[in-house]
């Protein structure tokens, strides 16, 4: 017995009915609020799955956040709904506006259920624009890299010929080689010339046009290490992109995807209509079991202790 009074003590702070009223009503009220209670209960873990699922994957709150993103939902799902369980009787407009307000919560839980159902296809779409969008994003480094690497390659080209000149010539002449002649004078202590000696002498040396050459073959190794740098760098420009544009997660950019997916393909257009109506069910469920109940005691209550409180007041008037 006192299980079944903590149950329906529960059921009743959940929907916000009143635990003295439905424990002195018929057994009605008592189902009333364990079925209200029920649908509260789907509708909530539903929208608090929904809540944790967008708080970490748009939002990037972690676990913790997205725990809190599922709660604050399943807050905000458990405030609408009460409203509807604790209305006695529901204007037309009350009805129009709660159905508007299901229609817009369908589409959007209907957009991020298929968001995840659609994964796969949507990173399938993303490999197809990726390499689109890369070139896109370093558009501007590599035209500049590529400008740099054409100078050098220009640079490179004129060297390269001119080192080949050099090496031709150098080939035909590796060394210089001067012939000169020294002249030696003796002289007596008068100042007469005594002797005279003449002497032919050959200079070897290396062609100048080595030095040029050996210069040549440095710039070049140094340019084509440049060169390399510089190809290497644009190869890293374009995966550290690819990786940001792979990590970076969108919502509106995979809602665009999204879109792509299920209009390329009926069985996509059906998932999304099947999730769409799933959830438009889901959020007016408790509306319409609560304009399809009658009228029980627990209502009766509360209309009578209304009745009983205005006449009260009327007497304290008089």
């Amino acid at each position: 017995m006192e299980k079944k009074s903590a149950y329906l003590r529960f059921c009743c702070f959940l929907t916000g009915l009143s635990y003295t009223l439905t424990r002195i009503s018929s057994e009605q009220s008592a189902k009333n609020a364990k079925k209200y209670m029920g649908a509260l209960l789907i509708i909530m873990l539903v929208w608090f799955f929904i809540g944790y699922c967008f708080a970490t994957r748009y939002l990037h709150m972690g676990i913790v956040g997205g725990i809190i993103g599922g709660l604050l939902m399943s807050f905000i799902i458990l405030q609408i709904e009460r409203i509807i369980i604790l209305s006695h009787h529901i204007s037309t407009g009350g009805k129009v506006f709660r159905i508007i307000l299901g229609l817009v919560m369908a589409i959007l839980g209907a957009m991020i259920m298929d968001q995840f159902t659609f994964q796969d296809d949507i990173e399938l779409r993303k490999v197809s624009v990726l390499e689109v969008r890369v070139k896109e994003a370093i558009k501007n480094s590599e035209s500049d890299i590529r400008t740099q690497v054409a100078e050098i390659d220009s640079v490179l080209e004129f060297s390269n010929t001119r080192l080949f000149t050099l090496s031709e010539e150098l080939q035909k002449r590796p060394v210089i080689v001067t012939n000169y002649t020294t002249s030696s004078i003796t002289k007596d202590s008068v100042g007469n010339s005594v002797n005279s000696t003449t002497q032919r002498n050959t200079s070897v040396v290396d062609n100048p046009l080595k030095v040029e050459f050996d210069f040549l073959q440095n710039q070049i190794t140094e340019l084509n290490s440049k060169k390399f740098e510089l190809v290497n760098s644009l190869t890293d420009l374009k995966r550290q992109k690819e990786e940001e544009l792979k990590s970076a997660t969108g919502f509106l950019d995979e809602l665009t995807l999204l879109k792509e997916v299920i209009a390329s393909n009926w069985v996509g257009m059906f998932v999304y209509f099947l999730f769409l109506f799933f959830f438009l069910s889901l959020e007016l469920f408790i509306l319409i079991m609560k304009l399809s109940d009658k009228e029980s005691d627990y209502d009766k209550l509360v209309d009578h202790q209304m009745d009983v409180r205005i006449q009260m007041l009327q007497r304290l008037k008089a």
